[in-house]
This record gives C-alpha cells, structure tokens and sequence, in this order.
C-alpha cells in the first residue's frame, strides 16, 4: 500500500460517496476526498487539510479482529512510534510525513503523508516501460541517498522493493513506507528465536536468519531491486518461500551478462558488491552505492568499497529512554529485534496464545501474547559477553584499585607537576608530529589540464596508429610533443611517423612511375616490340612489386618474344633449304609457275589469344565463325603437399590457332561463378585471309570491373 497518485480503487469523487464500506467524511482535521487504496493493514485516503488547503494521503491502521485489547493497543502504539520515526525524515527522495492523528470519534489511527502523483517501480516494470541503464543507474542512485539519509538518521527502512519507490515526472524517485514493514508482520517466523520483516524475495540473509538489521541490509534490497530494473527477472525466484529464502541465503544470482550482455560491466560489479551474503562484503554506506552506480553512468569503473575495519558507522544509534518524557528527545530511534532480546512465550504457560499464521505473499512475525507484547514494549538486550581482552582490564584495574596507595593523597605541588609534565609532553609531541607532517602541496590546476591533455592525446594518436590512420594519428602526436617536447615515447614516435610519411611519399612516387613503364611497354607490346615491352614491364615490377598485371605481361612478353624467335629461325632454315635445292631446268610458261604458286599458297589463317587477369576461376572461350579459335581456363591448381594444402593461381592465356581463311564475326565468352561474371562480346565482319596472322588481347580492369578487345 502506497501514498502516491495512482488508486488501486478509484472510489468516490466527493465526500460522502462510498464504494461498498462507508467513506469517513473527516478524520481528525482532514477532509476525506477518497480512497486511494486498500492494504492488509489499513485503508489509504485522499485527504484534504482545511487550515492550509494541501491534499495529503491519509494512511490509517486497522488492528484485526481477533485481536485483544492489548494487542491492539500495542499495535497501535507501534503504528504511532514508528510514524514518529519516519517523520523526521525530510529528503527530497522520501515521502515527507506530515503528522500523526487520531480521530475521536472512530478511534482509527492515521498518518498524514505527501501525496505524490505518480507510479510506483513495480507498476512501470510490469507494464514494459523502457527505461535506459543511465536511468536505471540514476533512479537507484536517488533511492541509494534516500536510504543513507534515513540511516543516518538511525532509521532502517527494511522493505525495499520496486512497489515502494515511486517514480515522479523526469523520472525524479521517491521512497515510502518507511517503519510500516515493522508493523506490517503479523503472519508466521520462519525462526523461533528471531524475527523478520519485509517481502521474501528482496530480504536479505540475515532478514531470513532472523538476526540484527541494519543499513547494509537494506543495501542488499536495493541491488535486488538494481538487478530486476537492469534485467526485469528476479535474481532469487522459487515457487514457495521456502526456496526463495534457501536461495538468497546459499545460491549465487545468475551472472547480468549471461542475462544480457549489452548491460555495461560496471554494474555487474555493482550488484555484485550488493548481493554479497555477508554484510561486511557489502557496500558498507548507501551513499558508496549511489557514488559507484554515478561512476558507471558516466563510464568509469566503480570505486570499491572501503574496508569494513576502517569504514564509517552504517547507522547511528542511540540508547533509547524508558520514558521519552524524562528524556526530552522526540525523535524515536530504531529498534533492531536481536534473536536473545524477545523471549518466545512458552505455549504451556497459563495465558500464552499460539501464534496465529499468515498464508498471504508477505512474511510476518507471530502474533505474540499479551504477556509479551509488554515485554516488547521496553525490550531488554541481552548481555553480551565480553572479549577475553577487556575482562583482563578490568581485572587488572581493579586490582590496582585494591592497593593502599591508591587512596592515599597526592600532595597539591606534586599532583601540579604532574599534570604540567604530562600537558608539555602532549604539546612536545604534537609539535613534532607536526613538523615531520608534510606539506599539503597547492594543486597547480594548469598543469593538471596539461597533464590530462596530454594523456587524452596520447590515447587518440595511439588508438589512430593502431588503426592505421598515421597521418591523423602525426597531427595528434605533433600536438603531443609540444606539450611534452621530452618525452622520449613522443620523439620516438614522431620519428617513427616521419619515416613512415617518407616511405608513403616515395611508395606514391614509385607506383607513378611503374604505372608509366607499364604505359609504355603497353605500346611497344602491342606494336611487337617484345623485348623492349619486356624490359619495361621488368622495370615496373621493380618499382611496383604488386603489380601483378606488369609481372603477368613479363612472363607475356618473354613467351612473344621466344615465339618470334622461333619464327625467324624457321624461316631461316626454309631458306636455306630452298636455296640450296637445284631448281635447274627449262623454266615452266608463266601460267604454270603462277599455278604452283597459288597451289604452295597456304589456305589458312591465324588467330592468337591473350588474356592476362586476376581470377582463380572461370573460363575463355574465342570463336571465328564456327572455329573454336580458343577455349581455355583461367586458372592452374597446385596440387597439395606435405604442409602445403592444395590451391589455385590465375593463368595467363596466351594461345594460337590456326583455320580455315573467311571472313566471319568473332565472338568472346569470359565467365567467372566467383565474381558473377558473364561477358559476351562480338567483333563482326573480320576479314581472315590467307596466310594472315592476327591478334586478340582482351585488357580487364578490375576497378571498373570492365573488359576491353583490341584485334590486329
């Protein structure tokens, strides 16, 4: 049950109207407008305080029906004591408690709280509302200061949970019921000696243990509720309170990442620090909470939490008078139920009551007998036993008490001196501690901006180079050196920069002047200069190692080359053999030499193929008319060895074909599965006489992912 804007009924408009039970029409001072709400212990009603006109949220007390007249008068005792309590808490992240009534003529008890138009957690997370990690951090952070505020004031909330936190507008959080939880248990232990209050599945160990409470167990509640908003799963869920309670005692909580992985590493260590089972483990303050989540919406990592031994108090307590009248204190503070402070009431002795059990979702303590409850009033402690260490002070302080000089009177002159001696040797000794102190040095906040700077640039230029971008990462570094002109990192750097720069420059250089050498040994090739192509093409090899079409047209030009050589010393040989063959004879009429000769006369063409290209697939297939002139793959397979897989290599084609002279189209096939590549093109109308030879060489480019055909 909660005081905030969002009514469980809607109920009645005005006053008067009710909605099955009859709406009081003022309690104390206040106007009720209507009700809000209904809870297991009371009605909530909105109200309105005639004297400044304020509507406020009236939480009332309704005391069971089995139970007697002093237990409900202890009941409400309690209902009072602990409103007083909540109400010297005034954060801007808790519901304020305005003042505490009873109305005289129905005897119903009441607390006057703000009412706060929003939602509750519990009601933004069931309906699926997006909410951000940032504001996940920062919704809990706000709660996390609320509750080191109440600790402070030595106030334990004990009932952390999504239901209790109320989101306003700009997703400001507000944090209610606090000291309600206490009064709110009258169902069953789960122990015999202790008692626990709060939900099952955001108590923390020792809730279920039934041992003493404080700050760090409302820490453990909160990164529950930390864990659910990252991940809208409970970290313990079970399908009875049995084995939520055994799980949140034993069992580790599922992992954030394993959950999902897009939640930032910084709260898995968050949460984990939480959920600690021992309280000394946990974040010891709730402002550590709050300062760790602000850490991880900013992207730092979380700070640890201080050691246990040398943290500050989590609460602040004090010893609590019988009577608050002789004390003149109005500000209750909090009791923690310890396991020896209540005595369990023999179920065998006159008067006692069984303890009556509660089957609803929340856990409550048994209802104790009348006999009890008025123990409970003035709880006792119990004596706790002392370490071993102070019992032998005060053994041997009392002995020295024991002794006959120490009664005996100091004479005033001595007792004087003593007190003088002592006085110089405190102040001798805070002066010399003083001076081995040293001196705070004064923080020099332009080198501290230097500093930062140049470690910001550092990180830029180093994560530049690892990308590979230098000549950004030479201008970060450039920077860097004028800040730090020493630095030996820096110098070292920016050498390695320079040299990288001027092998840049002379690579640009020497790929523009192979590209030219290619250029050039592209004319003298396709003019037949073979070995003057070749040179070329070796010289842009040299100046441009991957150029693999200049290194393909090498092997090109060296296979032209040869080919030419071939031929001249073939038509050498021919003659030769011609000149030295005896042609003596009478010489044949004209038209019978001229017969001969047409019928030496060769009646065939030829047509060679070149081809040079990137591709480890795929095949080239040249038609003249209906000749194959060519049909040929594009690649060779280098069969596996030992260590060595098998693998492909592109094949540079250079082929010739002889056939019948005509003239006829021709027709080129290049296809290739791997780059999705089909080319078709005809050249018409070529006229192949006999004894010609010609020259087809198709020319890729790979940037362009075109083909080009030149025919001679």
């Amino acid at each position: 049950m909660s005081a905030h804007g969002t009514p469980l009924d809607p109920g009645a408009e005005t006053p008067g109207r009710t909605t099955g039970d009859h709406l009081p029409l003022k309690l104390g001072r206040y106007e009720v407008v209507r009700e809000l709400g209904k809870g297991a212990m009371g009605i909530v009603y909105l109200a309105k305080d005639p004297l400044i006109g304020r509507l406020v949220a009236l939480k009332t007390i309704r005391v069971s029906a089995h139970a007697d007249d002093d237990e409900a008068k202890e009941f409400q005792q309690r209902f009072i004591r602990e409103a007083q309590a909540a109400g010297i808490l005034n954060h801007p992240a808790i519901v304020t408690v305005h003042d505490i009534g009873q109305d005289e003529a129905s005897g119903v008890s009441f607390i006057s709280m703000e009412y706060v138009e929003g939602q509750n957690l519990k009601e933004v997370l069931a309906q699926g509302k997006t909410l951000t990690f940032d504001q996940i951090g920062d919704i809990i952070a706000q709660v996390a200061e609320a509750l080191d505020f109440a600790h402070a004031k030595g106030i334990v909330h004990r009932d952390v949970k999504p239901a209790n936190v109320i989101l306003l507008e700009g997703n400001r959080a507000k944090i209610t019921d606090f000291g309600i939880a206490k009064i709110a248990s009258g169902g069953a232990n789960l122990t015999t000696t202790g008692q626990f209050l709060g939900t099952p599945n955001y108590m923390a160990p020792e809730q279920i243990k039934g041992a003493p409470v404080d700050g760090r167990t409302d820490i453990f509640s909160l990164g529950i509720c930390l864990y659910e908003c990252l991940t809208r799963r409970k970290p313990f869920g079970g399908d009875s309170l049995t084995s939520i309670s055994y799980k949140i005692v034993h069992e580790p909580f599922p992992p954030l990442l394993e959950i999902n992985p897009q939640i930032p590493t910084g709260y898995e260590d968050v949460v984990g620090t939480c959920l600690a089972k021992e309280p000394a483990k946990r974040y010891q303050r709730a402002r550590d909470m709050s300062a760790a989540l602000r850490a991880v919406i900013r992207g730092e990592k979380p700070v640890r939490p201080p050691d246990p031994m040398l943290a500050e108090e989590t609460m602040i307590t004090r010893e609590r008078p019988l009577n608050r009248e002789q004390s003149g204190s109005t500000f209750p503070t909090l009791e923690v139920p310890f396991p020896d402070a209540v005595q369990t009431p023999d179920p065998n002795a006159p008067g006692a009551k069984a303890p009556v059990h509660d089957l609803g979702g929340s856990t409550r303590p048994a209802a104790l007998s009348s006999g009890a409850i008025a123990a409970a009033a003035a709880p006792t402690v119990a004596k706790v036993p002392l370490p071993p260490s102070a019992q032998k002070w005060r053994k041997t302080l009392a002995g020295v008490q024991a002794l006959p000089t120490w009664r005996k009177r100091i004479p005033p002159a001595i007792f004087i001196g003593i007190v003088a001696l002592l006085v110089a040797l405190l102040i001798g000794g805070v002066a010399a501690m003083r001076s081995r102190q040293p001196e705070i040095p004064k923080i020099d906040r332009a080198a501290e901006a230097r500093r930062a700077r140049e470690k910001q640039l550092r990180a830029e230029g180093t994560a530049l180079l690892r990308q590979g971008r230098n000549a950004e990462a030479y201008v970060k570094f450039e920077e860097l050196q004028k800040l730090a002109p020493n630095s030996p990192f820096v110098v070292t750097t920016i050498e390695k920069l320079k040299s990288i720069r001027q092998q840049e420059e002379v690579s640009k250089q020497q790929q523009a002047q192979a590209q030219q050498k290619f250029q050039e040994g592209m004319a003298l090739f396709n003019d037949r200069k073979f070995a003057e192509a070749g040179a070329l093409f070796q010289e842009a090899v040299t100046l441009n190692p991957n150029d693999l079409n200049a290194a393909q047209y090498v092997t090109l030009a060296q296979q032209e080359q040869d080919k030419l050589l071939a031929a001249k010393a073939a038509k050498k040989s021919a003659q030769a053999k011609t000149a030295a063959t005896s042609t003596a004879g009478t010489t044949a009429a004209g038209t019978s030499a001229e017969t001969q000769t047409l019928a030496a006369a060769p009646a065939t063409s030829q047509l060679t193929t070149v081809f040079a290209h990137p591709f480890l697939d795929g095949q080239i297939i040249v038609r003249a008319g209906g000749d194959i002139v060519a049909n040929e793959k594009l690649f060779t397979e280098k069969p596996a060895r030992f260590l060595r897989r098998a693998s492909r290599a592109a094949r540079p084609v250079n082929v010739s074909n002889q056939f019948p002279a005509k003239n006829a189209d021709v027709q080129i096939w290049v296809s290739v599965a791997s780059q999705n590549i089909n080319e078709h093109h005809t050249i018409p109308a070529v006229r192949f006489e006999a004894g010609s030879q010609h020259r087809l060489i198709v020319h890729y480019d790979a940037a362009a992912k075109k083909f080009t055909y030149e025919l001679n």
